[in-house]
């Protein structure tokens, strides 16, 4: 028999039961955050907390736990780890064949004002290295150029960190809204809603944090000399990024956006200058922008790695061309975990309520029907055998001892009979419809009643879809990438080498993390949590990005973030009566501002700029800039819950 999901194991209370839950969360920020442990070894002792948790609290079979730990790390290293491998990769092949130098080269040569400078290269650039690899790197490169140009290592620590948060939620090419996705549950279609969602939240923070990062590094005064620039910069980067989420989908908004405002910025400062060049009191008299030796040609072949990734990108997201590569897909279901879990049994006195719900609906449905239309005829005979299915539902409802949820052979054979003949029901209902015989609204109460019935089986499959995966198309463009950059064959095979060595630890803490998520939703124990969080009602929608935020502070990492609280997120929007995805894209897009004050991206920034001991200052400069920006993300998505709900897909 299938094992069946408790909610409040814990003296049947379900607050003690939500906090036992969130022992294996308080034990990666207490070793991340306390004891300043590394995250690969963080995220195990997590796990392992985790499991020991659903096997003695939760009573969870232990191959079932140890089998949703294994099925999570799968999917953290393929697709999720998979992206991030790749990305890397080609990010390092730009640095063996010297390109990246060139880049960064062609954007310092563009203006010495340090203002415009800042939007170039901390937002636009760091941007772009954001979307393109991702975890880490945009930080310690905009920082590290930065002070290269005489910025003062503690603004462009600041600088670097605060102008990340508009590209972080789509870094590494989409895989935070990738792994988000699949948490929750969501196929291709819904991964494609949650993009378009992320794309209708976080452009409303990303058209002002331009202005944010300028006006915190100048004041008032010296951030209206620069404004068209600002204007740009904001305007172009919020329309890109919600056009690419809403249309193409997560993988490439960062990559479109901050190459769109580049553009559009180095077009706007060869026809507008600021009326004065601002540098900083530390520096000597403004001797004029950083001259560079490169030819147009020499640039474009610098960035034509990127652009190659933009390309295929685009064409493995063609709906044509990735049904024909999904032909390969291989879908593995994990063998003593797939339906071996349910939720949502009900209690028999509970049942026999819900019988007769579905009873009363279906009778109610059948006398709406007319009979002259032979389907209605035909859909009113099968809504009358629905009901007698349900009379031997409810003899078997009324055989079971009440007070305690159980599943039996018998009433599992009599929900499993319901389910199909309400299947069978819903494709006579959809022939209606699109016929325009009956209105779609009209069946909602019955299937609402039907599926409140039935426990919900827990699928547990494996998906390998090397060729259509998004991995693939950024393996495709590093190879690409590396003729165009003259790395050879030989050179090639060691950059890959080099590459995957360097990521032997983050994926073990990817793999850790994402096992972690599995086993806390497969037990329960994530479903308890947000329960729990349901009793904030009305409120949650605004607080939901704070999750999404602390995600962040203690993993360093808006995908880890997801994949902690993203089924939280939505076992709480449910319960709440609200749609998960706007709750699910708050999380990513509240995540963001936790990257500015990570002790990791913190500890990168000042390893990058050479302020390696000033750590705690930077955290506190950083915290309350996190803190006003997540409350602006909360409000939003407050507004999107309850006056603007038509921005939900």
């Amino acid at each position: 028999m299938p094992w069946i999901q408790s909610y409040t194991p814990v003296a049947g209370s379900l607050a003690m039961s939500a906090l036992v839950a969130a022992i294996p969360l308080v034990v990666i920020f207490v070793c991340l955050a306390v004891f300043k442990m590394k995250a690969h070894k963080a995220g195990p002792l997590a796990v392992a907390s985790a499991i020991a948790i659903a096997i003695f609290v939760w009573q969870m079979p232990a191959k079932l736990a140890g089998l949703a730990t294994l099925h999570g790390a799968a999917f953290g290293l393929f697709p999720v780890f998979y992206i991030v491998v790749t990305t890397i990769l080609l990010y390092n092949i730009t640095v063996k064949g010297g390109q990246f130098e060139v880049i960064r080269a062609s954007l310092a040569g563009l203006t010495g004002d340090r203002r415009l400078q800042a939007l170039l290269i901390a937002f636009c650039f760091g941007a772009f290295i954001e979307g393109a690899a991702g975890f880490g790197t945009p930080v310690a490169i905009a920082g590290a150029t930065l002070v290269g140009l005489g910025f003062r290592p503690f603004y462009a620590a600041g600088v670097c960190l605060i102008a990340n948060t508009a590209p972080v939620a789509f870094g590494a090419i989409g895989i935070p809204v990738v792994a988000l996705a699949g948490v929750m549950g969501y196929d291709d279609a819904g991964l494609m809603k949650l993009s378009t969602m992320v794309g209708r939240q976080l452009p409303f923070i990303s058209v002002f944090i331009p202005f944010y990062v300028i006006m915190i590094m100048v004041g008032w005064k010296k951030t209206i000399e620069v404004l068209p620039a600002i204007i740009v910069c904001g305007v172009t980067f919020a329309f890109a990024q919600w056009g690419t989420a809403s249309y193409l989908g997560p993988y490439l908004p960062d990559v479109t956006a901050s190459l769109l405002t580049l553009a559009a910025l180095v077009i706007l400062l060869k026809f507008w200058q600021p009326a004065t060049v601002w540098t900083f009191d530390h520096e000597p008299e403004f001797s004029g922008k950083e001259r560079h030796d490169y030819t147009g040609a020499e640039v474009f072949r610098a960035w034509a790695p990127y652009l190659v990734l933009t390309i295929m990108v685009l064409v493995w997201g063609i709906p044509s061309v990735k049904t024909s590569l999904d032909k390969s897909k291989v879908v593995i279901p994990v063998a003593g975990l797939d339906n071996a879990i349910v939720k949502k049994v009900s209690k028999p006195e509970d049942g026999i309520k819900k019988v007769a719900a579905v009873k009363a609906e279906a009778a109610k449905q059948a006398a709406l029907l007319s009979p002259a239309d032979p389907k209605q005829a035909a859909l009113a005979v099968g809504l009358t055998e629905l009901q007698a299915l349900e009379d031997k539902v409810l003899v078997v409802e009324q055989a079971l001892p009440a007070g305690k949820p159980v599943v039996t052979a018998e009433r599992l054979a009599a929900y499993d009979a319901v389910d199909k003949k309400q299947k069978d029901l819903q494709k006579v209902e959809k022939e209606l419809v699109e016929a325009k015989a009956v209105d779609k609204a009209q069946f909602k109460a019955l299937d609402k009643a039907v599926t409140d019935q039935l426990p919900a089986k827990v699928a547990a499959k494996f998906t390998f879809n090397f060729m259509s995966a998004a991995g693939t198309a950024i393996l495709i463009a590093a190879i690409i990438s590396a003729l165009i950059c003259g790395v050879g064959v030989g050179a090639f095979i060691q950059v890959l080498g080099k590459t995957l060595y360097d990521m032997r630890w983050p994926a073990v803490t990817v793999a850790s993390v994402v096992g972690l998520a599995f086993v806390m939703n497969a037990s329960g124990m994530t479903t308890s949590m947000g329960i729990s969080f349901t009793k904030a009602g009305a409120a949650f929608p605004f607080l939901s990005p704070f999750l999404g935020m602390l995600g962040v502070f203690l993993t360093g990492s808006d995908t880890s973030s997801n994949v902690l609280f993203g089924g939280l997120q939505k076992v709480t929007a449910e319960q709440l009566g609200m749609n998960p995805l706007l709750t699910g894209a708050a999380n990513t897009s509240g995540g963001v501002m936790g990257k500015m004050i990570s002790p990791q991206s913190i500890a990168v920034a000042c390893a990058a700029t050479g302020l390696v001991g000033e750590e705690g200052n930077l955290f506190r400069f950083t915290l309350k800039h996190a803190l006003f920006l997540t409350t602006v993300m909360g409000i939003i998505v407050a507004l999107q819950a309850y006056v603007f709900p038509w921005m939900i897909p």
